[in-house]
């Protein structure tokens, strides 16, 4: 395609500037970044566009011989997908060649540089001089050369980001070695317990030139640490650098030349010098570490790359992979780790029994241990794996060793990941208020993590703030985009609607390995909760038929929505007592007794469990006394309801036209229920045209029943009673009875294909 091979070329792939300098990929919507394999990869496919790229030759160019499996080009090729936004079943820009190769199908071309003839001559001389230089002054070892003075012989700074160091290689092809610099450099201060240290997953999202003020901004922090890696033959110079972010003003630089080959050591000896610049009383031989074969190190960051990536196919991946480093390094303590979590993972993200994931945890939780009895995470893996094997027994005294190695873990380091596991723990003993803030601890921490706002939304959910639920999810949203997971991870804190449950089944349909054995039995219980929602019982029934085991709490929502549909009202009352019972702290759980106290027409209880829930109404003089928010007016409303019934027809009516007013002011996130919601307290006031008005309003926007919130239908809802028998709500219940209908179809049609 006459593309030309010159140093650091620029392209136009469809809406994609590719720069080869950089690692990354630039469009209107953005900036993504590639590590060094990726974009090696993408540059040979780019080069030979329109043409079949067999595995054989992308491994010979890419790895050299090296021993590599198919997974790990199958990796590379779906992290330049996702970069693109490309789809591998319906491709824009890379095709699969079944049992051949890539093929890039997309239009490309170069971006000249009237200078670049110049420029490569220029490149040319300077590398010849920088090789010389390189070759005068490397020596054999390691040893720190400065080259600016010290301001300062400790650097007095509170918090710090570790931003991912560049690759300034001839051929840039370094990337891999650059990044693992900056985790172990994150590792070794992460052990300071004075000093904040932000999470790669926020500190990596700044590559290229920033602005160090506005990064300092944006997470909070004092100084940023960065560097850049050059490496040529078998000589290496870093280059690390700590920058003010208050004025950009450099505080300390330092460079480090080696020609030794062993670069974990090399990684070790820089981490271990930042370490002791900003805590100089640390006592080094801590901070040793073991050499291992660099293998086993590639086989272990692989796995650490899938168990992140939480989906039953890359967790079993992960296992292999930490496998495979345990066979060349059987005491590498982090692999255990590695192999423990993704075990543990394969019970909550995939399919494996939960006694099953555990049993096969715990032996290299313990093997880590054995090895390494300090590492801040092994702590923090057992805490995590014996917290879920005192849930899966019932077992208090398995929960008060987890709530121990935490606090061990965190007093050794503080690190998002411990402070999310201890807050599950926390939920898990009751103690929701210390959850909170230990999730947001690790928030300060990982500030631009989508999946800690997701699992700050999931834990609002539970306290019964389904509002602030809802827009702490927008926020993750925010950071992260509508992700492969999203309709999934979606049905955990909002109802469904018309629009979500279509996009439920499309993302059924296009990932048929996922539900074709149901491998995460999560995943299918919601799609089965979805599919119910609008009568699509055969779909439905499909997944049920393949999923083993399934969860309590799923177990316990079906027989909910089977009882209701019976009528048998006293014994969802019943079933819902019982889930009290057993965890009694849970706010969601009492508004669901209430709700269900109601329909049973047992309002003195109902009223008398919603003061229980929102104990400060309990001193109003009067309902209307009682202060709404986005998160209280759905108790609010039942309330005002059981008061009516109760005959107290003054306090409900004032309470309900202040719910009204409240609703009409923007202030909920969920609009449609919004609507919803008003045709209820219209009903209850016996406003009945404006609640058929606000009924029809919701339908019209999507407004479906949503059994991962409810176990009754509209036709039985218990707040809309005095529209049921008019013919105005039979009218509106057939038009939507057959927009469900039309949805069952398109499931059916789409689940099948």
């Amino acid at each position: 395609m006459g593309i030309s091979m010159e140093h650091n070329p620029k392209y136009q792939l469809g809406a994609w500037r590719i720069c080869s300098n950089s690692n990354s990929l630039i469009s209107q919507s953005g900036t993504r970044q590639l590590d060094n394999k990726s974009m090696q990869l993408l540059l040979l496919l780019i080069q030979n566009a329109g043409k079949t790229v067999t595995k054989e030759q992308i491994l010979a160019h890419l790895w050299k011989g090296k021993c590599v499996t198919n997974d790990i080009l199958s990796v590379t090729v779906s992290k330049i997908r996702k970069a693109l936004d490309d789809n591998a079943r319906h491709p824009i820009f890379i095709k699969t060649q079944p049992n051949e190769g890539y093929i890039l199908i997309a239009p490309v071309k170069e971006i000249k540089n009237t200078a670049s003839h110049h420029i490569s001559k220029t490149r040319l001389l300077t590398l010849l001089v920088v090789c010389s230089l390189l070759f005068g002054t490397f020596i054999t070892g390691y040893f720190a050369q400065p080259v600016e003075e010290s301001i300062t012989a400790k650097l007095n700074i509170d918090s710090v980001a570790v931003l991912p160091f560049d690759d300034l290689s001839p051929n840039q092809n370094n990337q891999y070695f650059a990044d693992g610099l900056s985790d172990a450099i994150i590792n070794q201060l992460s052990q300071i317990k004075s000093l904040k240290v932000i999470s790669r997953y926020s500190s990596f999202t700044y590559r290229e030139k920033y602005n160090a003020t506005a990064i300092g901004d944006a997470l909070q922090v004092e100084a940023l640490l960065d560097g850049s890696v050059q490496r040529l033959n078998e000589q290496t110079r870093i280059t690390v650098r700590v920058i003010s972010t208050q004025n950009g003003q450099l505080l300390w630089s330092n460079t480090f030349d080696s020609n030794n080959q062993n670069h974990f050591q090399l990684q070790d000896t820089i981490s271990q010098v930042i370490h002791t610049l900003i805590h100089p009383k640390t006592n080094k031989a801590a901070l040793q570490s073991q050499t291992i074969n660099a293998q086993a190190y590639e086989w272990y960051l692989m796995g650490q790359y899938h168990w992140r990536q939480r989906t039953p196919h890359a967790l079993n991946k992960a296992v292999d992979y930490f496998k495979h480093s345990l066979e060349l390094e059987p005491d590498y303590a982090p692999a255990h780790i590695g192999l423990a979590i993704s075990y543990a993972f394969l019970h909550t993200f995939g399919s494996w029994g939960e006694l099953d994931a555990i049993e096969a945890a715990l032996p290299h939780i313990n093997t880590a241990l054995a090895l390494n009895p300090n590492s801040p995470l092994a702590l923090a893996t057992q805490g995590m794996i014996l917290s879920d094997k005192a849930k899966a027994m019932k077992d208090s005294t398995l929960y008060h060793q987890a709530e121990a190695l935490f606090t061990r873990s965190l007093n050794l380091e503080s690190n998002a990941t411990t402070h999310l596991w201890y807050s599950i723990l926390l939920t898990r003993l009751g103690k929701q208020q210390q959850a909170i803030d230990h999730l947001r601890q690790a928030i300060t921490l990982n500030p631009l993590s989508a999946s800690l706002k997701r699992s700050f939304s999931h834990l609002l959910k539970s306290m019964g703030q389904l509002d602030a639920a809802q827009k702490v999810y927008q926020q993750a949203l925010d950071l992260e985009g509508n992700t492969t997971m999203h309709p999934f991870q979606s049905a955990k804190v909002n109802r469904y609607t018309q629009a979500s449950i279509l996009a439920m089944a499309d993302w059924h349909a296009d990932n048929t390995v996922l539900f074709t054995n149901c491998s995460s039995i999560e995943v299918c219980e919601q799609q089965v909760l979805a599919y119910l929602s609008v009568g699509a019982n055969k779909a439905a029934e499909q997944l049920l038929d393949k999923m083993r085991p399934i969860h309590g709490h799923f177990v316990y929502s079906m027989n909910l929505i089977r009882l209701s549909e019976q009528g048998n009202d006293e014994q969802v009352l019943s079933n819902i007592k019982q889930r009290i019972a057993r965890i009694p702290y849970t706010q969601e759980a009492h508004l669901e007794l209430a709700n269900a106290q109601f329909r049973a027409a047992r309002f003195s209880s109902a009223k008398n469990a919603l003061l229980k829930l929102h104990p400060q109404w309990r001193n109003k003089s009067t309902l209307a006394h009682i202060e709404i928010t986005a998160d209280n007016y759905p108790a609010a409303i039942l309330l005002a309801a059981s008061a009516l019934y109760l005959n107290d027809k003054k306090n409900a009516e004032m309470l309900l036209n202040k719910v009204h007013i409240f609703l009409q002011q923007g202030h909920v996130f969920d609009n449609i229920q919004t609507q919803f919601s008003l045709a209820r307290v219209a009903s209850m006031l016996g406003n009945t045209q404006q609640a058929l008005h606000y009924l029809s309003s919701a339908l019209g926007m999507g407004w479906i029943e949503s059994f991962n919130m409810q176990w009754w239908t509209l036709q039985n809802d218990h707040l809309l009673k005095p529209l049921q028998d008019m013919p105005e709500f039979r009218v509106l219940l057939t038009k939507y009875n057959k927009k469900r209908q039309t949805l069952r179809e398109t499931i059916r049609v789409k689940v099948s294909k």
